[in-house]
């Protein structure tokens, strides 16, 4: 497909040029745009900044995105521990 691409050449012109079948084409073309992921750009914030978490009672935290690995895994494993009580 990314060969296809680069050609600047129609679907049909480069399924000619290369004998293949335009229905083989799309087909492989159709299977190939729906097996790629979705992917959304995502911005990460550097080491030094501030992370903030919202959580359930109103509770608010600020803390350097370094800590949030650590964090993270507390704040779990403590809602995890509440909620089956």
């Amino acid at each position: 497909m990314a060969d296809w691409q680069t050609s600047g050449l129609s679907q049909i012109a480069y399924c000619e040029q290369h004998n293949l079948k335009l229905s083989t084409f799309t087909y492989w073309r159709s299977k190939q745009s729906k097996s790629r992921p979705k992917l959304m750009p995502v911005t990460m914030p550097t080491v030094t900044e501030l992370a903030e978490l919202s959580l359930p009672g109103g509770i608010h935290l600020q803390l350097p995105v370094s800590a949030l690995e650590q964090t993270l895994q507390v704040l779990w494993r403590m809602l995890r521990e509440q909620s089956t009580c």
